[in-house]
């Protein structure tokens, strides 16, 4: 049983706080002060029987399945940039994208009538949203007490950060990659959709395991990807994004180069919060870790999947209704005091989920590092 303390200071404040609350209602009387008195004694009591961990401890759940939910879109600012399909979730798994069944012919100066009906068949794309969840991890009841930092607070926000990266590197896959389903079969991104680097300048092959050298990124294939959207009627203006990997993005835009400079004054400061580096042949740049990798068959490989020494790193391109994201939310999960294990256990759930908005994958495209002769 918990010995308590009487500790006069704490009596005092106790008193103090709610003798000034009574006071407001029903004004400074001796009796006011000794029934504030009596209730001061009792919630000071009371609240001397509770542990420290019951009101200190708990890692209130809310706030961290908030702080997840905003570090997905803070760290990973793309995911801003494609169509939003939240509201289109059905029982929180599953999203189905209508496809259109394609415009009519336009004729000019029509003498057959009357003219054919036509009636136009859609067909759908579906997806389910997957589910992301850490190791259930256990913080010791001693290292609660004894050590010098929170360590509960370091583990945990640890296990934030991986779930984040995580969650941004299937989603790129997702966009280009389409999973089985059901009758829905799984579609792999179009050869026709990879470009490949132009560059003179050779340099380091930069995706993991990957050996020899490559061609280096330019402005002109920025100019290049503008011209294949365009003629595929895919551009749409102030709605084009390309996230490069850091080789790509010092290759191309070297810091001690003036049109570098330029690229960076045309992005406003709500735009950069956003995450645009810059802007460059009509496309809003973004940069992250890392973004696409394909092996020498031209296959986009999946996050973690082993590499190979012929592998080669990609940027993406897309416009924002090209590609859609969905989120099913994010649980915290909680075992305060588990008699088992001594300790504190917890974990994380989130559910999210997206894909190209088109079965074909129109509207987005890589550009790799072409190999050297």
């Amino acid at each position: 049983m918990k010995t308590l303390k009487f500790k006069p200071l704490n009596l005092a404040y106790n008193f103090l706080v709610v003798f000034a609350i009574a006071a407001v209602f029903f004004g400074i009387t001796p009796q006011v002060a000794m029934a504030s008195a009596g209730v001061a004694v009792a919630t000071g009591t009371a609240l001397s029987l509770m542990e420290n961990s019951f009101a200190l401890m708990a890692i209130q759940v809310e706030i961290w399945q908030n702080h997840i939910e905003e570090e997905i879109f803070a760290d990973n600012s793309f995911l801003r940039f494609s169509h939003n399909a939240d509201d289109y979730l059905i029982n929180s798994k599953v999203v189905h994208i209508p496809q259109s069944g394609g415009s009519g012919n336009v004729v000019k100066n029509r003498s057959s009538l009357p003219a054919t009906v036509r009636k136009r068949t859609d067909t759908d794309v579906i997806y389910l949203l997957d589910e992301f969840t850490t190791d259930p991890v256990l913080i010791p009841n001693a290292d609660t007490k004894e050590l010098s930092y929170d360590k509960r607070q370091s583990v945990l926000g640890e296990d934030r950060d991986k779930i984040v990266q995580t969650i941004a590197e299937e989603t790129i896959y997702n966009w280009l990659y389409s999973g089985a389903h059901g009758t829905y079969a799984a579609s792999s991104f179009p050869a026709g959709n990879v470009l490949s680097t132009t560059g003179t300048l050779e340099v380091i092959a930069s995706a993991p395991s990957a050996t020899g050298n490559r061609k280096a990124m330019t402005i002109t294939d920025l100019q290049t990807m503008q011209a294949f959207f365009r003629a595929r009627n895919l551009w749409k203006e102030g709605k084009m994004y390309c996230m490069l990997p850091p080789t790509f993005l010092v290759q191309a835009f070297p810091a001690d180069s003036v049109i570098t400079a330029t690229y960076m004054q045309n992005v406003t400061e709500a735009e950069r919060r956003l995450g645009v580096m810059m802007k460059a042949q009509g496309w809003n740049i973004l940069s992250r870790s890392s973004v696409a990798r394909v092996n020498g068959a031209g296959t986009v490989l999946a996050p973690g999947a082993a590499g190979s020494a012929t592998d080669d790193e990609a940027a993406l391109f897309w416009y924002t209704e090209a590609v859609e994201y969905a989120f099913g939310g994010v649980v915290a999960f909680e075992n305060e005091g588990d008699p088992t294990f001594y300790g504190d256990v917890y974990s994380f759930l989130a559910r999210s989920g997206g894909r190209a908005r088109r079965a074909g994958y129109e509207g987005i495209a890589l550009l790799k590092q072409a190999k050297t002769v």
